[in-house]
């Protein structure tokens, strides 16, 4: 058991699994975390799978055991063993160094108080779920009013196309009026007279 194979069998379990236990340390848990923003608000990352390390998981779910002892052809016991042997090495070493490297997986990290946190590597990718999403990248417009611009742009075919409803209701108006006239054209005569002549002329036409 070396740094390189721990790192790449947990990376291995925690992309499966939601839990790894790193036996008489704690346990690596997992989180999806939403979609944020990021760089100054113009970056939308799509969701992921975020690794934390807890000491308080302490029960051990033998995942890293049983996955070494199937690669290196040994015994769960003797699995057991070696990884036990290896971790309080680790331990010990993380508390002296306060951070110890886990190639491609991320960084272990100690406090003062020798409490353990992990720190996952920026392009760790444990998340199958969301393979092809990347960041979207949103479009600043170029100047201040342009939306507004836009919606003014927009309004112009509205207008030219209530102006054309009008003069199609005028037209039909119109049209009904003529063919009224046509139609009824006794009975709106008197109508007509006492629109178009004065009174004289209208007792002239009765004589006619």
């Amino acid at each position: 058991m070396d740094l390189q194979t721990l790192s790449r069998l947990i990376k291995d379990l925690i992309t499966v699994n939601d839990r790894v236990s790193l036996p008489g340390m704690g346990g690596f848990v997992t989180e999806i975390a939403p979609s944020v923003f990021s760089d100054k608000a113009r970056v939308i990352n799509p969701p992921f799978r975020r690794v934390l390390f807890r000491m308080s998981e302490t029960w051990n779910d033998q995942l890293l055991e049983n996955l070494y002892a199937d690669e290196a052809d040994i015994t769960l016991e003797e699995a057991a063993n070696e990884i036990e042997s290896f971790i309080k090495d680790l331990r010990s070493d993380l508390n002296r160094l306060k951070s110890i490297q886990l190639p491609g997986f991320g960084t272990m990290k100690a406090t003062d108080k020798n409490d353990y946190f992990f720190v996952a590597d920026k392009d760790l990718f444990i998340y199958p779920e969301a393979f092809g999403l990347e960041p979207l990248n949103i479009k600043i417009l170029p100047k201040r009013g342009s939306l507004e611009i836009l919606k003014k742009t927009s309004a112009k075919p509205k207008k030219k196309h209530r102006l054309g409803l009008i003069l199609l209701t005028i037209l039909v108006i119109l049209i009904i009026i003529i063919a009224l006239m046509v139609f009824f054209k006794e009975e709106i005569r008197p109508v007509w007279e006492w629109i178009l002549y004065s009174r004289e002329e209208r007792e002239l036409l009765k004589l006619l």
